[in-house]
């Protein structure tokens, strides 16, 4: 998986678009358009529906990336535009709607974003908005990883982003108890790209197919809530990552397990 992640965080790239104070209702409810993004909990599929709309994405895309000297207020930019907020914000909503319990809604809008299709860019590509991967219905790494913070600020959790510089990757990190956290980083790992289960940071990355080795730089989202509960995606992962160490060939008993877990958390498995 390649992604654009790193760039134009120094680049020279001004802020540019229409002024957000004089955008009317008119001009951004244009092109609307209903989604369902599908999503897997315990096995169990569901839908979440949202109102997307042409105007919203068209605005956003003359929304340039501005150039910080913090590279978290580069990163921020995503995730706290105004015009974004008032049409995004109804999808965490919708979440709650979908469903009742807390650490479940958590555990589906990660379903929800690792389900919407990865797609690559070239290196030089600047990052878009959550927005514009809803409407799209795809996007990579980073632009993902900041759809699934804005979502998880949005339901009241700690959040951050880690930036992999080296093998050039983006994920997501939500407040745990320490034992499950990402090396010392206060947060558990959670892989947006491809359906994963949260906690496990063994996939390969990069051109180069490489895995995680580098200490992430860690951008603070938001402050909230530790997802207590994450400990059951921590035991299932150490299983997942036990079965699959075993290779291909699986006995009866293990490959039912290992078919399990992947239906548990909408994994493609053979």
């Amino acid at each position: 998986i390649s992604s654009s992640v790193g760039t134009l965080v120094s680049g020279a790239l001004d802020p540019s678009g229409r002024d957000s104070a004089r955008v009317t209702a008119e001009d951004l409810e244009t092109g609307q358009k209903t989604i369902d993004y599908p999503y897997v909990l315990r096995g169990r599929s569901g839908l979440i529906r949202f109102e997307t709309y042409r105007g919203v994405n068209d605005y956003l895309s003359t929304k340039y990336p501005a150039s910080f000297a913090d590279e978290r207020d580069y990163w921020l930019q995503f995730t706290d535009e105004s015009i974004q907020d008032r049409y995004l914000r109804q999808l965490a909503d919708n979440i709650r709607a979908a469903e009742t319990d807390r650490e479940d809604q958590a555990r589906a809008a990660i379903s929800m974003v690792q389900k919407i299709p990865y797609i690559g860019y070239s290196y030089d590509t600047a990052a878009k908005y959550p927005y514009h991967v809803l409407y799209h219905q795809n996007g990579d790494c980073d632009e993902k990883s900041l759809l699934l913070a804005y979502l998880l600020r949005d339901l009241g959790y700690g959040v951050a982003v880690f930036e992999f510089e080296q093998e050039s990757h983006m994920a997501v990190g939500v407040r745990a108890p320490e034992r499950y956290c990402y090396g010392k980083t206060g947060y558990a790992f959670i892989e947006t790209t491809v359906p994963t289960i949260p906690t496990d940071a063994g996939g390969e990355y990069g051109e180069a197919e490489v895995k995680l080795k580098s200490d992430p730089k860690v951008f603070v989202v938001a402050d909230g809530d530790s997802f207590e509960g994450i400990w059951r995606e921590h035991t299932d992962a150490a299983e997942w990552n036990r079965i699959r160490s075993m290779g291909r060939e699986l006995d009866p008993y293990n490959y039912g397990r290992y078919r399990n877990l992947a239906q548990a958390y909408g994994i493609p498995y053979e």
